[in-house]
This record gives structure tokens, C-alpha cells and sequence, in this order.
């Protein structure tokens, strides 16, 4: 090889590797598994003692990074795939990076991201508002993930802060050839945070290919004490896709569930939400939390409207750290439903319509 040539090859190697330094990725994760008791778990009432995926943080592995682009730009990226740590099964078939696909830009301007996203209602809930950070087992999750629908794809959001203020607004294209509105979705969060008080609220609306609606309202405020942190919330949802309905049938406990929601029917739920976190020590943290939901106008499909309805969850959950990343934790949970909520969980033929579980399990964060 001439020397000319070499030259080139050293001058374009530095010129790589002057690039890549300005870009910085990162691998991260979730490690979370736990063994549960189920004093019912089928539609005959069984008690079952079975391994799971953790309690409060579903275990994930990711990637993101960002690049200096400039004048204060940064371009970004993050994919993120969910899986069950018992079985390392993916927590959504033949989708890689079912939680999170996104590239953006971030600058004065704010930030914009496009792709699969978490909807900013429901980070606002996971971030800031549900003491539990929205759990990942089916009793403790229910109410702000049916509410919320976590996220979703084709999204286009932006974020920024104004002050006190942080703001969020996405949609989600429905990419229906002739209807801009089947499939789409649009949804926002405000937040305004003055030293240990904060309070937040959103708004989203979710519609299917006949244009049926699922709209949420939701408020929600939080004080910090410094050791004692206290939550609060309330949801009302208005849905005649049958979304709601189907996330609550998919997180009950039981298997008898028929057939998903009606389309075209309108469930209302009005959903309120209470916690406290309390840091006992520097390694040990205690939280409590209760659910409440009132629905009306519950329907399944074959068994058509079913009426009114109640759910409700009281939630505790100590959680030790071992290390900043490690952390060994014990969790229980009551759960109960009334009238037609009764066929969201149990066969209405054993009369069991109650569900305590507890658990115990370790998460590594890396």
C-alpha cells in the first residue's frame, strides 16, 4: 500500500473516532423476578404458588444515546424491549422494542421524539403521581395502565418545561387510508411543581377503526414531607372502543373471561387513587396504596350489558436496598370486586370474588 494511501486511512480512522466521541450510548436495564402466593388463581378458586416478573418494574433492556449536534441541538435515540424475567419470553410477540422505538431532537426549543412512546399520561402517572410507579403485577396495575394505555406507535411527541410548568403533547398517527381519526390517539399532561407540592393532570383520547372513543380525564397532587411522601389521584374514563374493558379482563385473576369488551357500548369509570412512601431508613422504604374503581355500563362481548360495577385494591410493598442498584423487596395485596365487576375476575359459579397475594423477589438495575 502507497504511504498516501495510509495516510488517508489514519486521517479518515481519526476522523470515526473524533465522531463516535461525540456520540454517547448507553446499555441499560431491568432485572426484576419474584415467587408469589395467589390465594385465587382460576376460576375455581385455587390457591397457587407460582414465579413472576417483578412486582413494581417490569425488566427491560435498552439502548440510548445522544449527539452534540451544535448550538445547544442534540439529537437522541432510545429502543427498549420488555421481557419476563421468569421465562425470558418478550413481553409482546414479534415485537423487539415493544416499549420504546423513538429517535428526536432536543434543544431551546424543547423536545420532539417520533416513533413507539410511552403516552405522556401515562409517564406522568409513573414518574410523578402513582405511589406504586405503576406496578407490574395484574392486582396492582389496573387502574392507571386502563386509563392511561401506556403508549403506543407511529407517535409524534413533544416535551418541554416552562419554569415550574412541564409540558407534554403527543399523537399517534392511525395511518387509516381516508380517515385521519380511526386509530389515532392524542394525549397531554401538565405539571406544576412549587418546592415539596406538586399537582398534575391530562387528558387523552384514544379512537378504534369505527371511530368509537376512549377519553380519560385525570388530576392527580403529591407532597413531599422528606422522609413521608403522600399521593393522590382521580381518573374519569369514558370508553366505547372496549380498551378499558378489555385491560381490566386481561388483569384480573381469574380465566374464565369470555370474550373482550362491546364496541360501541360506553363504560364510564370513575377511578380514585391514595398512597404514601415512607423512607425509614437510608436502605428501607415502605409504601401502601389503594385503588378504587366505580364502573357503569360494563359489557363483554356474549354477554352483552352486565350493568354497574366495583373494584377495588389496597396494596403494600417494603423494598430494601442492597446497593444503589440492587434491591430485595416483600409485597401483599387485597383485592375485591362487586356486582358486574365480579365477571371481570372470578366465575360468578364459585362466588369468589376476592383475591389476596403476597410476594417476595429481587431487582437489579444496571
Amino acid at each position: 500500500m502507497k504511504k498516501s494511501s495510509l495516510l488517508l486511512l489514519a486521517a479518515g480512522l481519526t476522523s470515526a473516532g473524533a465522531a463516535f466521541a461525540q456520540t454517547n450510548v448507553t446499555i441499560y436495564g431491568i432485572v426484576d423476578t419474584s415467587i408469589r402466593y395467589l390465594s385465587n388463581d382460576n376460576s375455581q378458586g385455587n390457591s397457587n404458588f407460582r414465579m413472576d416478573n417483578g412486582a413494581i418494574a417490569n425488566s427491560r433492556i435498552g439502548f440510548k444515546g445522544t449527539e452534540d449536534l451544535g448550538g445547544g441541538l442534540k439529537a437522541m435515540f432510545q429502543l427498549e424491549n420488555g421481557f419476563s424475567s421468569d421465562t425470558g419470553a418478550m413481553s409482546q410477540a414479534n415485537t423487539i422494542f415493544n416499549r420504546q422505538s423513538w429517535v428526536g431532537l432536543q434543544g431551546g426549543f424543547g423536545k420532539v421524539r417520533v416513533g413507539r412512546l410511552n403516552t405522556p399520561l401515562f409517564d406522568l402517572l409513573a414518574d410523578h403521581f402513582d405511589p406504586l410507579t405503576v406496578g407490574n403485577y395484574e392486582t396492582n396495575s389496573w387502574l392507571p395502565a386502563a386509563a392511561s394505555l401506556v403508549r403506543n406507535s407511529n407517535m409524534i411527541r413533544y416535551d418541554n418545561d416552562f419554569g415550574p410548568v412541564s409540558a407534554a403533547v403527543s399523537y399517534a398517527f392511525g395511518e387509516v387510508a381516508g380517515s385521519t381519526r380511526s386509530k389515532s390517539q392524542f394525549s397531554s399532561a401538565l405539571r406544576y411543581t412549587a418546592g415539596a407540592f406538586a399537582v398534575g393532570g391530562g387528558f387523552q383520547q384514544t379512537n378504534d377503526d369505527s371511530q368509537n372513543k376512549d377519553t380519560v380525564y385525570n388530576l392527580s397532587a403529591s407532597y413531599d414531607f422528606g422522609t413521608t411522601k403522600l399521593f393522590g389521584g382521580y381518573f374519569n374514563i369514558k370508553d366505547a372502543t372496549g380498551t378499558s374493558t378489555n385491560y381490566m379482563a386481561a388483569n384480573g385473576w381469574a380465566s374464565n373471561v369470555t370474550g373482550g369488551g362491546l364496541a360501541g357500548v360506553q363504560r364510564k369509570d370513575n377511578g380514585y387513587f391514595l398512597g404514601a412512601s415512607y423512607k425509614a431508613t437510608n436502605a428501607l422504604t415502605l409504601t401502601g396504596a389503594f385503588y378504587y374503581d366505580k364502573s357503569q355500563n360494563v359489557a363483554y362481548k356474549n354477554l352483552g350489558n352486565v350493568g354497574d360495577g366495583r373494584r377495588y385494591t389496597l396494596a403494600g410493598w417494603a423494598e430494601y436496598a442492597l446497593s444503589k442498584r440492587t434491591q430485595i423487596y416483600t409485597t401483599i395485596d387485597y383485592n375485591k370486586a362487586k356486582d358486574a365487576a365480579t365477571y371481570e375476575i372470578t366465575d360468578s359459579a364459585t362466588g369468589k370474588n376476592n383475591l389476596t397475594t403476597v410476594g417476595v423477589g429481587i431487582r437489579h438495575i444496571f
